[in-house]
């Protein structure tokens, strides 16, 4: 029979998404992190969305955060 608490103790994050919440941690705007991951917007947009969802977090500030007090960044 499994565990009853199957899930990690924090949300795994995609690594593009690890890097986007990285990126913005250092102040980079969502313009920066496209130019400098040589994504699209709607795929920086994207994983900043589901990063801040994933952590459960209101907004950007929040998800980064989340991210450092859980060492995921």
């Amino acid at each position: 029979m499994p565990a009853q608490n199957d899930r990690p103790p924090f949300p795994e994050l995609t690594e593009i998404e690890k890097r986007c919440l990285e990126l913005a941690a250092l102040g980079r705007s969502p313009s920066d992190i496209v130019m400098e991951t040589d994504l699209s917007s709607q795929r920086v947009a994207d994983a900043m969305r589901s990063a801040t969802d994933k952590l459960g977090a209101r907004n950007i500030t929040g998800a980064i955060t989340r991210a450092l007090r859980l060492n995921l960044i």
